[in-house]
């Protein structure tokens, strides 16, 4: 989707929209949050819920550093759809927001996120997942559907995810949207997973991987996984490149966790 398609369709469910719900990945959420998006939402006075998905990946610390950023907290909520973590509490904030808007049948939620942060999860966890979908939403690209959920709150089905734009293949890779193998500097992005963890759990990263981390320097660590994994090449040298892959295809498929 190009950009000017895609922010035309955003605006469009602004506007349709009586609560915008924005995707996060909890685990970095702020690679994964678009301010453009909110801002353009707080200006046509919607309300706004940031939906931090992916909770049950993540330690409290890392929760409550996030909530310090906020006056308000009642706009931010931690889920887990894999685990159905913090899904009626979510419902009763759509339903309790929805007390406060004058509407005649139904409440419209648009879902707005990049890719990967399971926006799609959110949508059929909150309507269901046998939920039939409606009309198609006019002047909106083909996909585009109405979704009915409970208590008539309507959702929106919407292709729209946000796009990548400016990011780099780094990010990209963090946010499992680029598959490992076509990195050209896999080892860049192994070395942000692991300042991840030395920001957030670094115990974490040494049970996984079983190694003592008694330094900062991320490829001295990176280092230290390939040898534990016995990456090496015949010279004794770690193979940084395997080793980099690992940590990336790891950390992409959920095995490696901040809360571990």
């Amino acid at each position: 989707m190009k950009m000017h398609d895609f922010w035309r369709i955003v605006d469009r469910v602004i506007y349709e929209s009586d609560i915008v719900l924005e995707v996060i990945d909890a685990r970095m959420p702020n690679l994964t949050r678009n301010k453009k998006v909110e801002n353009k939402v707080r200006r046509k006075r919607k309300f706004l819920i940031l939906v931090m998905n992916k909770s049950d990946l993540i330690t409290r610390k890392i929760k409550m550093n996030f909530l310090q950023k906020f006056k308000s907290k009642k706009e931010v909520i931690f889920v887990s759809c894999k685990q159905r973590i913090g899904i009626s509490a979510l419902k009763e904030m759509i339903l309790e927001l929805a007390k406060k808007i004058r509407y005649s049948n139904d409440i419209k939620v648009g879902v707005v996120g990049y890719p990967n942060t399971g926006k799609s999860s959110v949508i059929n966890t909150l309507s269901g997942r046998s939920a039939a979908k409606t009309s198609p939403i006019a002047g909106l690209t083909r996909g585009v559907q109405w979704i009915r959920g409970e208590n008539n709150v309507m959702f929106f089905d919407t292709p729209g995810v946000i796009p990548l734009g400016e990011k780099d293949e780094t990010e990209q890779a963090l946010m499992a949207i680029r598959d490992p193998n076509k990195l050209l500097n896999p080892d860049l992005a192994a070395m942000r997973v692991i300042q991840l963890f030395l920001d957030n759990n670094k115990k974490s990263l040494e049970k996984f991987y079983d190694v003592k981390i008694e330094t900062n320097d991320t490829f001295e660590i990176l280092l230290e996984i390939g040898k534990r994994k016995n990456f090496l090449w015949k010279g004794g040298e770690v193979d940084e490149v395997r080793t980099a892959l690992t940590i990336v295809r790891d950390w992409q498929r959920g095995n490696l966790i901040l809360n571990f």
